[in-house]
């Protein structure tokens, strides 16, 4: 897409016309609807991006008076790359497991995403899985099929679900889930500077110094000179931050119990090294030696950087 039109989109545009991936054309009050956002904001937003170039918008034949929004073919045929790029990690992680492992590891995503859907029916589910089996589906066997579609839907709803947002408003706590993943990465690999936060999250440095000045203001972070450059300083989690990353962890794992009642020892014993195999393979390549974390949402807008390459 950067190389296609030049355009940087924020990520409320990108939420957009990811939403639209994969679909039909839907009204834009569907679309307001599953971005949890208002009509008139949903309006613009689409105004705007058919402005660009991502989405055309159309009149609904049925119905003359609604408005029907769908990607454009550029934007769609950019999506499909980035899908099929994107879910090769998902993949590539288990491509020497046997066939069972593969399915018996799937049956648990799959368990795990219904009863997610099940907790929160209101929030969209994307068209990601079913899109991906049409573009790659028959390069794979069943297993490995089931498993990509499987964990495609899963990642795609918990990306899209707002999920995080809804942990950080019941703990009552002042940031969302950019600032919360903020965090979590200065946490992971901090000390660290503002553009080293920036390449990590992989947004523009701009936009990380905006990130991190409400993080300053809240005191979730502190600012330490740097060994090196005392010029400069570098970002850490304060103790009060991690008492924040702290109490999320704690009510998610209290959630994500809740959520899996009712299993059987039987299918525990089966499912838990298995689990624990593949994610731990996945954030093998998820993050380097040199500890920057590979996002599994590439930036794919922005101008001023080239995309960096996979491990």
């Amino acid at each position: 897409m950067r190389a296609a039109t030049g355009i940087e989109l924020p990520p409320s545009d990108l939420r957009f016309v990811e939403l639209l991936s994969g679909r039909e054309p839907v009204p834009t009050s569907t679309v307001a609807k599953e971005l949890g956002i208002d009509l008139a904001q949903a309006s613009r937003q689409a105004g705007q991006l058919a402005a660009a170039g991502h989405i055309v918008r159309e009149t609904d034949p049925a119905d003359r008076r609604r408005v029907l929004v769908k990607l454009s073919e550029p934007t769609g045929r950019v999506l499909d790359q980035w899908l099929v790029d994107w879910s090769r990690d998902y993949l590539v992680a288990v491509e020497h497991w046997s066939q069972e492992d593969i399915a018996a590891t799937a049956d648990w995503f799959a368990l795990v995403h219904n009863r997610l859907v099940e907790a929160l029916p209101d929030r969209p589910r994307s068209a990601a899985a079913d899109r991906w089996v049409e573009l790659a589906g028959i390069d794979h066997d069943a297993e490995t099929r089931f498993f990509a579609r499987t964990m495609i839907g899963m990642v795609t709803w918990v990306g899209q679900s707002r999920g995080y947002n809804d942990l950080l408003e019941l703990l009552d706590l002042p940031i969302r889930q950019q600032e919360y993943f903020t965090l979590q990465v200065i946490r992971h690999s901090g000390p660290l500077s503002i553009a080293d936060i920036a390449e990590r999250l992989a947004i523009d440095p701009s936009q990380a110094s905006k990130r991190l000045r409400q993080l300053t203001d809240l005191r979730l972070v502190d600012r330490a000179v740097d060994g090196f450059d005392r010029r400069s300083s570098l970002i850490r989690v304060s103790r009060k931050g991690a008492t924040v990353l702290a109490k999320v962890a704690d009510l998610q794992m209290t959630a994500f119990e809740g959520l899996t009642e009712g299993i059987s020892a039987e299918d525990r014993q089966r499912w838990t090294p298995l689990v624990q195999a593949y994610v731990s393979q996945l954030f093998s390549r998820r993050i380097g030696a040199d500890g920057v974390i590979r996002p599994t949402d590439p930036e794919l807008f922005s101008p001023q950087r080239p995309r960096p390459r996979r491990p």
